[in-house]
């Protein structure tokens, strides 16, 4: 799986549909990943999920995975030595009424829904629209941990989540945003999950600017060595139902 932004070449964010178009066509002359793009922050639902509409026009565009972040976090950092908040004024709104947009659009696009979770919050939301029946089994969620907001990557974290999910059929991902998730492949893996993984997460400045196929090839010798495989693209729809 491959999620996706898509810059200007200045590196200014935009979400520019042909940019997309041309993304996605230019992967899937290569292989065949399973992709969906981000969107953008905002109050009105509708422009910020367009460009789904728009890629799935187009076969040769239609996304894979569908996506809804499942609730409002602050995304601040405080600095433990100056004892200071950056950020401290941003909130990532997403509102219930946003979360239903986007997932009755992904329903309507046939489009199985990565669901973000930051806190715990979310997952309560992404239980309750399972219960609605705007979702449905098996889940695909993507705990985003970390030391900046919700709950840092550990076993009791993982205790926490698997706990709301109990009976709940779920393919989830762990991953760790402003940190190296490296070191904790083993214990996501070890635990029944996948791995989430990426320059958006951390950009391993420290080791040498690595690259995303660096950083995904490191996450496969870990995972081969505790006696598992990694998923072909194809075996990777059938596990996740998309």
């Amino acid at each position: 799986m491959i999620h996706f932004h898509v810059r200007e070449p200045d590196g200014a964010w935009v979400q520019t549909v042909d940019y997309y178009a041309r993304a996605i066509k230019i992967t899937r002359e290569q292989c065949k990943p399973l992709l969906w793009p981000t969107f953008p922050f905002g109050d009105d639902p509708a422009p910020r999920f367009q460009h789904f509409y728009e890629l799935c026009k187009d076969p040769k565009t239609y996304l894979d995975i569908g996506a809804a972040d499942m609730g409002s976090v602050n995304f601040a950092e405080y600095d433990l030595l100056g004892k200071t908040v950056r950020g401290g004024n941003f909130v990532y709104k997403n509102s219930y009424d946003t979360i239903r947009y986007f997932l009755e659009g992904c329903r309507e696009l046939k489009l199985r829904p990565s669901l973000q979770i930051f806190e715990p919050g979310f997952l309560r939301a992404a239980l309750n629209f399972l219960d609605m029946g705007l979702l449905t089994e098996p889940l695909m969620a993507k705990f985003y941990f970390s030391n900046l907001f919700g709950l840092p990557p550990s076993v009791r974290s993982l205790d926490a989540y698997l706990g709301m999910l109990e009976g709940v059929k779920c393919n989830w991902f762990g991953s760790f945003i402003g940190g190296d998730v490296l070191p904790h492949v083993p214990l996501f893996v070890s635990m029944g999950g996948h791995v989430r993984l990426g320059l958006e997460d951390y950009q391993y400045a420290n080791q040498g600017k690595l690259t995303n196929a660096e950083i995904t090839a490191k996450a496969v010798a870990m995972i081969r060595g505790m006696g598992h495989e990694v998923a072909t693209p194809d075996e990777a729809r059938q596990i996740l139902a998309a």
